[in-house]
């Protein structure tokens, strides 16, 4: 020991502690108001769809498969795309499905929502049809009918320019590093 009574012992050394450093969070005002996209229909102007009733079958989205076994998810999306085609603030089980599967699995009668809402689709991008078609399609062949609006949805806002982006994962979260120098 020394004169100060601290042991000179050369196995006892007192390590420095590292200091440690949380990088700030960075916040981010959000969009609160939305851009109408602007699609290139003229007034009085109408156009075919852009895919085929049996065009279901082709694409590697598995909307097949959904429109398929989960007919009531694709109506939801697709409703909610059409109301708001960057998909902010959406889920699966919305008010859209649960309305589709409630009257398709209760009552028998979706197609009528589905009827309704093809012919939304068509008036909103100048499609060519009518109401007869619209429900002789939506009654008949409602997986196929579904999964024509969803593909015919996504393409023409694509074309206009709308970025659908859901759900984005944040950049890297907080991370303690110690302190180079």
């Amino acid at each position: 020991m020394d004169t100060n009574g601290m042991n000179k012992d050369a196995s006892y050394q007192q390590q420095p502690q590292p200091q440690v450093y949380a990088q700030q969070p960075v916040y981010q005002q959000q969009p609160t108001t939305q851009a109408e996209p602007t699609y290139s229909k003229q007034p009085g102007q109408t156009s075919d769809w852009q895919y085929g009733l049996f065009d279901c079958f082709e694409g590697a989205d598995n909307l097949c498969l959904k429109g398929t076994f989960c007919p009531c998810f694709v109506y939801g999306k697709t409703s909610n795309r059409v109301r708001n085609p960057t998909l902010q603030g959406y889920e699966r089980f919305n008010t859209d499905c649960m309305t589709w599967a409630g009257l398709q699995f209760c009552c028998g009668v979706g197609w009528v929502v589905q009827m309704m809402k093809q012919g939304e689709i068509r008036q909103q991008y100048g499609i060519q049809g009518d109401g007869l078609t619209d429900c002789l399609l939506s009654w008949c062949c409602h997986c196929c009918s579904l999964i024509r609006m969803e593909k015919e949805v996504i393409s023409r806002q694509q074309q206009a320019g709308v970025v659908q982006t859901g759900y984005i994962a944040p950049p890297a979260g907080m991370v303690a590093e110690p302190k180079t120098q």
